[in-house]
């Protein structure tokens, strides 16, 4: 067992302590970890949220969790079924792996959509490489490049990803208790996706919200509901909590939830002062999320969010 100073190195994640026992596995970019995970120590088990988008990634964290506490991991939680989220769950079969309902169907359902894609392209990171070299803006080139990496490191292990769903489901919460903490899992609702859920340490005050939350990174809103994702966020900042540890992007503060929240809000408002997809061509990120990572995701979130708006009219 190591000590909880000891640096745990990888080159998928830099592993940040945000309280005794609470590690926020934040994801580099372009190295195949794609999203954040926890690891949390409840007492006499290992809690891991989220177990990341490649097998390479996913090891590297099973393997972080075995170095902090010196056991197995115990459980995971899935907080939605983006591969990106689940992708390494299959190296923690032993675990009892932890998700609502609706996450645990659509997971089944999209990984077998997504690894059927994936085999059936093999020549996919070919193209984003081509775009990347045709390039010419520097937060582009930067975006390929991330995803290229990505889809690389996904590549390299492709063949062996065999989809595992959860074990153990639930509706509403479910309360874990152990000897050293307290942990909330709470589904959310239909927000970033149709089956969001985070992770809550009263004990602690930490918030593990998933892709409920983006730090300074566009988020993608095609899969979700803007409109129930802004009343999800107003309902977390009531949660008494100091830090947060989002889906994508830095640990962050209740402060980056109001933010993110103002962003959707920006986002919806702007999209009705369009009058075509055309028109939404090109559009200028606002200065306040202008250095957020991923800016393609803007243009495509006003252009979602319109065709929303022009279907319902």
């Amino acid at each position: 067992m190591m000590s909880p100073t000891t640096p745990i190195q990888s080159p998928y994640f830099t592993l940040e302590q945000v309280a005794d026992g609470v590690y926020a596995a934040i994801a580099k970019n372009g190295a195949g970890a794609m999203s954040n995970a926890g690891i949390i120590d409840l007492g006499e088990q290992t809690l891991v949220f989220d177990t990341m988008y490649t097998l390479q990634a996913g090891q590297a964290l099973l393997d972080a969790a075995h170095q902090l506490f010196g056991r197995p991991v115990s459980m995971v939680a899935n907080s939605h079924f983006h591969m990106d989220h689940v992708g390494a769950n299959q190296l923690f079969k032993d675990a009892a792996i932890l998700s609502t309902k609706t996450t645990r169907t659509l997971m089944i359902e999209r990984s077998k959509q997504f690894l059927e894609f994936a085999r059936s392209n093999p020549g996919y990171p070919e193209s984003v490489k081509q775009r990347l070299e045709q390039e010419t803006d520097e937060q582009k080139q930067q975006e390929l490049s991330d995803q290229l990496g990505d889809l690389l490191t996904m590549d390299a292990s492709l063949s062996s990803v065999v989809p595992t769903p959860p074990t153990i489901t639930f509706d509403g919460s479910l309360t874990l208790h152990g000897s050293k903490r307290t942990a909330i899992f709470i589904a959310m609702g239909n927000g970033h996706s149709a089956c969001d859920s985070v992770l809550y340490l009263p004990d602690d005050e930490v918030m593990f919200a998933a892709d409920l939350l983006f730090v300074k990174s566009h988020p993608s809103v095609q899969s979700g509901n803007v409109v129930e994702w802004i009343e999800i966020l107003e309902n977390l900042c009531e949660q008494s909590f100091h830090t947060v540890v989002p889906g994508h992007g830095p640990v962050g503060e209740k402060k980056d939830i109001a933010l993110f929240r103002q962003y959707l809000l920006d986002l919806s408002e702007r999209t009705k002062t369009f009058a075509s997809l055309e028109q939404i061509l090109g559009a200028s990120i606002p200065e306040l999320y202008r250095k957020w990572t991923v800016p393609s995701l803007y243009e495509r979130n006003l252009q979602h969010l319109f065709h929303q708006l022009s279907t319902t009219l």
